[in-house]
Order: C-alpha cells, then sequence, then structure tokens
C-alpha cells in the first residue's frame, strides 16, 4: 500500500500532466497520453518515493519552460545568413498555415532559399 505522500505526488504529477498542451504534430504515441497512463496504473507502486519527486521536479521544468527561458537563442541561430526564413518556413508549415508545392520544394532543394 502506498503512503500518503506518495499518492499525493502521484496526484501532482498527475494534475501536471493534464496541464501539458495538446501535441501539434500526430505522432505514433503522445507523451502526455503516455505518462498519464503511466501515473494512473498500479505499477506506480514499484516506484519509490524519491524517484516520484525526482520525475514530479523534472515534469514541473518541462511545462514551466526552464531551459527554453535559462537557453534563449538569438537572432544569429534563428535567422541565418544564408537562408534566414528556414525556421520561420519550417514552422509555418507545422503550424499548417503554408503549404509548400512540388514546384516550391524543387526551388528550395535548388536554390537553397
Amino acid at each position: 500500500m502506498p503512503s500518503k505522500a506518495h499518492t499525493e505526488i502521484t496526484e501532482k504529477i498527475l494534475s501536471l500532466l493534464r496541464t501539458l498542451p495538446k501535441d501539434r504534430i500526430k505522432h505514433y504515441a503522445s507523451f502526455k497520453d503516455t505518462q498519464i497512463e503511466r501515473f494512473s496504473s498500479d505499477l506506480v507502486k514499484d516506484i519509490s518515493e524519491k524517484d516520484l519527486k525526482l520525475q514530479y521536479i523534472s515534469l514541473r521544468d518541462l511545462v514551466n519552460d526552464k531551459y527554453k527561458n535559462y537557453y534563449k537563442l538569438d537572432d544569429k541561430l534563428l535567422k541565418p545568413k544564408g537562408n534566414p526564413d528556414y525556421y520561420n518556413r519550417i514552422l509555418s508549415e507545422i503550424k499548417g498555415e503554408k503549404k509548400e508545392t512540388f514546384f516550391t520544394a524543387i526551388r528550395t532543394v535548388v536554390f537553397g532559399k
């Protein structure tokens, strides 16, 4: 039988997981869904309280974008001189804003822009 602290940490982890946004790109397995399933199952009883605390801290850092804010990217990396619209084009295609046609894809491969 897990202790009260063990179940509290598990509930904190589950509440943090539920705050994660839905994936923009459909994957084979969703991180959010698999982790919710993992921490909702009875197998959590086998995980030590120390390991659960570490997983809670790691998940909290992930949700709060700790490392994104700690390692800020400057414009030199985001807009390289050779192809300044590279990352913007990729992000717009991921978000579904702009679809690249066959001819624009060939132009990008040939000319690099």
